[in-house]
């Protein structure tokens, strides 16, 4: 039994670090998308439901409301079956909180971690985040990656812990620094935000695109919107439907929600009607409010 949960311990660990294959996943009710959470949203709009990209000889978006960037989120992706189980992270976190705790109480540093994750979300306890905070301390001390980048989201967020964009930026770094790759990409952010640093575009898309490097699924997102709108690179359109794809197979609604509208219009791709409702449809369902608009308006019953 010990093993068995020390390995569902390293698995969630993997999966919070960006470290896991992120297959896709079918998202159900109960799927939620498990701690950390992301960096906070651009203040820009999302893609507007348009039927077409192109540019003008000028090079800039043809449409004017077209955003600047869409700030993916960096957070870990939830698994729905671990060890042959057709189980959530939370239902099994539940399941073995009491060992869990027994565990962190020995100073085991992936219990310790895990052992936060459980009180920042509730998960067979109640709910604490001032002792999660020192749980990822506890686990931090002992250089346990992913507790990093989940001290620098509670300082970022003020949760069981003062708000402090410095410290949060220094946890952010010290993670990257350990090849995590969530932290990365919330590093990029904080570069892009100018949190806890001077704002630095170039520095913002090199850790963008050292987390995409990780596999990190929303950074390829992310990654692929700055091909897209030539946001600290070049625009690179086959570049961009290459990051789109492959966060759109890891079930990331914008860049399903992206890819869809370039296989409506044939912009970069062949035009393919059939698959172009199946990825809205998948955006739709993962929460995206603009994808269900562009299904009413041009996929009429």
């Amino acid at each position: 039994m010990k093993k068995l949960l020390l390995l569902f311990v390293v698995v969630l660990t993997m999966v919070c670090c960006g470290r896991n294959d992120n297959k896709p996943q079918e998202q159900t009710e109960k799927q939620k998308t498990v701690i950390p959470p992301g960096m906070p949203v651009a203040p820009t709009t999302q893609i507007p439901p348009t039927t077409e990209f192109s540019f003008e000889n000028n090079g800039t978006p043809a449409n004017s409301n077209t955003p600047v960037l869409t700030m993916e989120e960096g957070k870990p992706l939830d698994l729905s079956q671990l060890m042959g189980e057709r189980k959530t992270l939370q239902e099994q976190a539940a399941q073995h909180i009491d060992t869990i705790r027994y565990q962190a109480e020995q100073g085991q540093r992936d219990f310790q971690y895990m052992y936060g994750v459980c009180l920042e979300n509730g998960w067979g306890v109640d709910e604490n985040m001032q002792q999660a905070a020192a749980w990822y301390k506890k686990a931090a001390d002992q250089e346990q990656t992913a507790s990093y980048n989940a001290l620098g989201n509670l300082y970022r967020t003020g949760k069981g812990v003062k708000r402090d964009d410095k410290e949060a930026f220094k946890w952010f770094h010290k993670g990257s620094e350990a090849e995590d790759a969530q932290a990365m990409l919330n590093l990029g952010n904080c570069y892009y935000f100018g949190m806890g640093t001077e704002k630095s575009l170039d520095e913002a898309v090199k850790w963008w695109q050292k987390s995409a490097e990780g596999n990190n699924a929303y950074a390829l997102a992310q990654v692929g919107d700055c091909y897209f709108y030539g946001i600290g690179m070049e625009r690179n359109l086959d570049k961009a439907i290459e990051c789109f794809t492959q966060a759109a197979d890891k079930n990331i609604p914008g860049a399903q929600y992206r890819l869809g509208i370039l296989y409506y219009s044939g912009q970069g791709v062949k035009q393919d009607l059939a698959y172009s409702k199946l990825l809205l449809s998948k955006a739709r369902d993962g929460g995206m409010k603009e994808a269900q608009v562009f299904l009413e308006k041009n996929f009429k019953e």
